[in-house]
């Protein structure tokens, strides 16, 4: 499947959203697509929130080749990735968002599994 090239509006709020609910602490899901559009989170179970980190059980993922990517919160006004997020981008996915502090439409960004910036169309 190829990269998605757009987001549903009404998933990056509740991306925002989560993201809030889970302040000062890291959210982390993965993304899946249909067509060329993000329309849906899947969490997986057993994932763990920290302040500085989140981890997701990879292994409990299913198969699906409609997951396209990870999506994570920073707790912080910075929503350029890290070099433990970067090694994620490069071993799962093709799309990567991160939502930073306030987390709103204004603080996130979306990368390819090389860190290169991507854009996404919101569709409302």
């Amino acid at each position: 499947m190829a990269p998605p090239t757009a987001i549903q509006g009404e998933l990056l709020d509740l991306i925002c959203e989560c993201s809030r609910d889970q302040h000062p602490y890291e959210f982390a899901a993965v993304l899946r697509q249909e067509g060329d559009t993000i329309t849906e989170l899947l969490p997986l179970p057993g994932g763990i929130a920290g302040d500085e980190h989140a981890i997701l059980p990879l292994h409990m993922l299913p198969v699906d080749w409609s997951i396209c990517g990870v999506v994570h919160s920073h707790p912080i006004p910075d929503n350029r990735w890290s070099d433990a997020d970067l090694h994620l981008f490069q071993k799962f996915g093709t799309t990567h968002i991160i939502c930073a502090y306030p987390y709103d439409r204004r603080s996130w960004a979306t990368y390819n599994f090389r860190g290169e910036p991507v854009a996404l169309e919101v569709l409302e």
